[in-house]
């Protein structure tokens, strides 16, 4: 999966009104250009009833050298009016944002299936980004950008673990389904690293949610409360669901209750059963996590996800 069906639609609609934009500026032109030189609309008219003739005369089985003759002589003198009146011999061309796709997105291939063109791969990943919510964060949290020497001792020794697991769940994230769980105190690299498996997988065409965890549940509580703003709230709710991956970051600084209990259960229920991986991060301690939520939520938690405990002083104030 890359984009959710909303984003991908609104993708090909922006290739359509694309391709409505170059029809017009195609016309115009042509339109500009005929009326400029009323000669080479003439040519262009003879040309097309030549061909069209052509045409009519192989499919009846009848010979059409005289008019195959014709229509070459056509062509030759519409080429020297061409240079006379100092045209563009493009004119005629159909205009293409992108040549290779023809505006469609995709290259179309007579012995195999249909590809994304290159124009198409980048406009998904710009969307993907937005989409993300990640844009700002991700400028600073990368593995490009990453350091190891601001730890020391057993904090560097479970930083570097930590790396290693999060580079293997990149690297066999559509092979091998996996959840994480970065635990620990604020400013040990639980979001940095949370952002590095982001930008990896959204570079790689993965759909990636980020949400604080507040974040997330007032707009589930928006979907399921609000008149107002459920429309909104449900697309996002939709997202939550289908994305590739689902980070949820700071849980445990929401206001815990009943619904918030409900539905985080029912978020990593159905991803585990969907196998849609999740990275939740938290500074809470597993007894904590035990006491703030039901025991069936510490369980799934526990037994599917790889729990990484990052310890250390606040690296953001070594920076």
């Amino acid at each position: 999966m890359a984009l959710m069906n909303d984003s991908f639609d609104r993708l090909q609609e922006e290739y359509s009104s694309i391709r409505q934009e170059n029809e017009k500026l195609y016309y115009k032109r042509l339109e500009d250009t005929y009326r400029a030189h009323p000669e080479l609309k003439k040519a262009d008219d003879d040309i097309d009833d030549l061909v069209l003739r052509r045409g009519l005369a192989s499919l009846k089985g009848e010979d059409a050298g005289d008019i195959s003759q014709r229509l070459d002589d056509a062509k030759a003198e519409r080429e020297r009016l061409i240079r006379a009146a100092g045209v563009d011999p493009s004119y005629r061309d159909r205009i293409y944002t992108c040549p290779y796709c023809r505006d469609t997105g995709f290259i179309e291939h007579e012995d195999g299936p249909a590809e994304k063109c290159g124009c198409f791969r980048r406009r998904e990943s710009e969307v993907l980004l937005e989409q993300s919510g990640m844009a700002s964060m991700l400028k600073s949290n990368n593995f490009s950008v990453m350091r190891t020497d601001i730890f020391s001792g057993e904090d560097r020794e479970h930083f570097l673990k930590a790396v290693d697991l999060c580079r293997d769940f990149v690297d066999n994230f559509d092979s091998d389904y996996r959840n994480i769980m970065f635990c620990g105190t604020v400013g040990t690299g639980k979001s940095f690293l949370s952002g590095c498996i982001a930008s990896e997988l959204l570079a790689s065409y993965h759909s990636v949610i980020y949400m604080s965890a507040k974040t997330l549940f007032d707009t589930l509580a928006a979907a399921q409360f609000s008149k107002e703003k459920k429309p909104e709230a449900d697309a996002v709710k939709e997202k939550i669901y289908e994305c590739d991956l689902l980070i949820i970051d700071d849980l445990g600084t929401e206001m815990t209750n009943s619904f918030v209990g409900t539905e985080l259960f029912t978020i990593i229920n159905e991803r585990y059963n969907s196998r849609k991986s999740v990275i939740i991060s938290t500074n809470l301690e597993l007894h904590q996590l035990r006491d703030n939520y039901s025991d069936r939520i510490f369980s799934r938690l526990t037994g599917s996800y790889d729990i990484l405990k990052l310890s250390g002083p606040d690296v953001r104030q070594e920076i």
